[in-house]
């Protein structure tokens, strides 16, 4: 089974290679301790020696931090903390000049409870923002005359009650995530044109699309009904969260018409020849992950949005399971439109680095299965050089989340640029978090002396993918490589192929090769101890979870 292009023409997103910047830990220019928007602009060099083409930028707007910028105060301006309006004018000049893209977050489930639409709309219910956000009576009242939330929904970071009193309004409203993080009004017209002014906002000062946060919240059921309870909840081992089965409080069907209505601004006149681009946050649910992700491409316009493919973080690390779902979901994007794009992570800054999920050497497995597939590669910073989750002292911890359990705050410590003081990110006395203790040796201007680091494999792959026609835009193919410990596939483009093998087992492998898995010269390896030879033989040894990458040979067709 292979899946074939059939346009000539390839969007900047097809084949990108896309680095998630969080602000606050990529790199500080004023020495207060905290990332910054000139920051970044100072390390485009950088970037651009990676083989970036585009960069996502997570939120840099005003707000109060109660969410580390997911509770957006101004949707039009950026937060002092990270510059000004015109740093940001000053990033997109710059990186535009590189051929570099830029992506920024944006958060339409909820605002800050400082926005002035919610300061309006909490004092009184005849206000013009009072139905911007939402408000329930209370069900009742307990005997002490304590009003009673309208259900038993609760909220994503603690499990907490997800409804808050507001005496000024005698109503409660809906917070999906932190308290101060109050839920939009999806169901309000006026909402919706008011998120999408926002978008042509920051369309209008040059940014290339959008990353677009917790989509599935947007849409809940009309009629707030209670969650049921989750019978296979285990207190102390599963989230507060978990505790409920989750079918009212998200996902309902008008998600889809309101991603709709986004994407339809990316087509707009003054905007659809730039070729914008959006990629929405939904993790699958269902059982059945390639209907759900196609649920998105069919609700959307693919021609300018697509779904984040999450499978690198929550797929098992198998063989048999990777073959399976990259089989089935690249032929049911290709059935469907030739203009889907798949949007490929590993890593965020809501997840568990990867060295610390997988360990290293399947985490330089994973660089290599991440940037020879098709799509949009998505590198989240830090990842390419080994970094693994921080340990963050009690006094230390910023997360809302740690409150409900295992907080974000270790995958979000500073990156780490030398071995000197403060890893190279900043200056100050003291950083934001604190420094991961592996900065002496994964760093970036170690690793970029070593020919054998995480970097130096990250750079290989790079290159190759931003040179290869195939890598970058050609058919994708399962193959059968006759072991079932190893995944192979090859990517192919008119006469120039590439195969790749990938060795789920921690113990070394050998296979005889087939007639459709012919390898040329051997290109590159996750491993820097690997035995793979230079030229091709009837027979490959991959050490134990080795990836590699080989020139294949086409076949001429009949």
């Amino acid at each position: 089974m292979s899946t074939k292009p059939t346009s000539t023409h390839h969007r900047w997103a097809e084949g990108s290679i896309v680095y998630q910047i969080y602000p606050r830990s990529f790199y500080d220019s004023n020495s207060d301790g905290i990332g910054d928007i000139p920051g970044i602009t100072k390390k485009l060099g950088y970037l651009e020696d990676l083989g970036v083409n585009a960069i996502w930028l997570s939120p840099f707007y005003p707000s109060p931090m109660a969410d580390f910028g997911y509770d957006v105060a101004d949707y039009c301006g950026v937060d002092a903390i990270f510059g000004t309006l015109d740093d940001m004018d000053e990033l997109l000049k710059e990186a535009h000049e590189r051929g570099i893209r830029i992506i920024v977050d944006l958060v339409p489930n909820h605002s800050s409870d400082e926005h002035e639409w919610f300061r309006q709309s909490r004092q009184s219910r005849e206000d013009r923002y009072s139905d911007w956000y939402i408000w329930k009576d209370p069900r009742g009242h307990d005997k002490e005359g304590k009003p009673i939330p309208p259900n038993n929904w609760v909220e994503v970071l603690t499990g907490g009650p997800a409804w808050e009193w507001e005496p000024a309004r005698q109503q409660f409203y809906l917070h999906s995530f932190d308290v101060r993080q109050p839920d939009l009004n999806w169901a309000n017209p006026e909402v919706r044109d008011a998120i999408k002014d926002a978008m042509r906002f920051w369309l209008d000062k040059g940014v290339d699309g959008f990353r677009v946060d917790a989509v599935h919240f947007m849409a809940k059921d009309p009629l707030y009904r209670d969650e049921k309870p989750n019978p296979h909840y285990v207190e102390g081992r599963d989230t507060r969260y978990g505790a409920l089965i989750h079918t009212n409080n998200h996902a309902w069907p008008q998600l889809y018409a309101y991603l709709s209505e986004m994407a339809a601004v990316l087509k707009e006149e003054k905007y659809k020849h730039g070729e914008r681009f959006m990629i929405t946050e939904a993790y699958p649910e269902t059982h059945n992950r390639v209907d759900e992700y196609l649920e998105f491409y069919e609700g959307m316009d693919p021609e300018v949005a697509a779904p984040f493919n999450f499978e690198g973080l929550s797929l098992p690390w198998e063989a048999k399971a990777w073959r399976d779902f990259l089989g089935t979901f690249h032929k049911a994007l290709n059935d469907f439109n030739s203009l889907c794009v798949a949007s490929y992570a590993f890593g965020n800054h809501d997840q568990h680095r990867m060295v610390t999920r997988m360990g290293e050497p399947i985490a330089r497995s994973a660089a290599v299965l991440l940037l020879t597939l098709p799509g949009m590669a998505f590198i989240y910073n830090g990842e390419e050089i080994g970094m693994k989750n921080g340990n963050i002292p009690a006094d230390m911890v910023q997360d809302p989340g740690a409150r409900g359990g295992d907080g974000r705050d270790p995958e979000r410590t500073p990156l780490q640029w030398t071995a000197g003081e403060n890893a190279g990110f900043s200056t100050a006395s003291r950083t934001w978090l604190p420094i991961t203790d592996n900065y002496k040796t994964h760093n970036i201007e170690t690793e970029s002396k070593d020919p054998d680091s995480f970097l130096s494999l990250y750079r290989h792959l790079g290159k190759l993918r931003n040179t290869s026609a195939s890598i970058k835009h050609g058919e994708f193919e399962v193959i059968d490589t006759g072991n079932t410990y190893v995944l192979g596939y090859a990517r192919t483009r008119g006469d120039e192929r590439y195969i790749v093998l990938v060795n789920f087992s921690k113990k070394p492998v050998s296979l005889s090769l087939k007639p459709d898995l012919a390898l040329g010269a051997f290109v590159v390896s996750s491993d820097p101890e690997t035995m793979l030879v230079k030229t091709a033989t009837d027979k490959v040894e991959l050490r134990a979870h080795e990836a590699a990458v080989f020139e294949g040979v086409v076949t001429p067709k009949e």
